[in-house]
């Protein structure tokens, strides 16, 4: 049974991504606006450098469903994604990337996977297709969701992915910490671990069309190297408070 939306958010964490913004307005705002549902769209500024806060302040001045919360220095992309999280007001919440490499076009393969027993929907390229996207970047998805698999016994292939469909009451009852892209992760074990529902839907990655990625792979093999520690952590934590 496909979950009834009364209000869905849309929530883009950016740094440093003036390029794209002019792309909001007709690959991501304009075609929700007359959905079947009431909409928000927020953005999150992470302490950008550019020109990228002006351009979302004109943007939401000819929208007055875009909401914008801004970081006054970069804090990373897992303190911008729990800043809109907490904005949010919609009872369910698609995250996306400000590069559109998950292009807004695929959110309805999202909303059309959800319903009243899913609370996270995630959109899988490893089930899909990645379109002209860098051989590092493919083989680091690769190689990290195989080891999460392994780790979670999991058939998942989308753990360190940013585009997905939450129910937001769900979302936001995890005590998320991560500043970083590994925040994804987390927000996936956690709620492996919390008893949640969740499935994968096949979506394709495209390669980034203006500007430069803010993944920095070493930095994110560290990062996903102290997760699989945390992994049995919280596994411990969160059997226990379901006794």
């Amino acid at each position: 049974m496909t979950a009834p939306i009364q209000w869905l958010s849309l929530l883009v964490p950016c740094y440093n991504e003036e390029g794209n913004i002019a792309r909001f307005k007709t690959e991501l705002i304009s075609p929700f606006l007359n959905g079947p549902f009431k909409v928000e769209f927020i953005f999150v500024d992470d302490g950008s450098q550019d020109q990228t806060f002006s351009k979302l302040k004109e943007l939401q001045a000819s929208f007055p469903h875009v909401k914008i919360v801004r970081h006054q220095s970069n804090q990373g992309l897992g303190a911008a994604l729990r800043t809109g999280i907490n904005a949010s007001e919609g009872d369910a919440l698609v995250t996306l990337d400000s590069d559109l490499t998950f292009h807004p076009s695929q959110i309805p393969t999202l909303l059309g996977a959800y319903t009243d027993k899913t609370d996270c929907v995630m959109g899988s390229a490893l089930q899909g297709r990645f379109e002209s996207v860098s051989w590092p970047r493919v083989l680091l998805s690769r190689g990290v969701n195989l080891c999460y698999r392994l780790l979670l016994n999991k058939s998942f292939t989308a753990t360190s992915s940013l585009f997905r469909l939450y129910r937001t009451e769900s979302l936001k009852q995890m005590p998320l910490r991560c500043t970083g892209f590994d925040i994804n992760a987390e927000i996936l074990i956690k709620m492996i671990f919390s008893g949640f529902s969740i499935v994968e839907v096949p979506v394709t990655l495209s390669q980034r069309i203006w500007g430069k990625s803010k993944i920095h792979i070493l930095g994110e093999v560290t990062n996903h190297m102290k997760m699989f520690v945390k992994i049995f952590w919280w596994r411990g934590k969160f059997k226990s408070k379901r006794r």
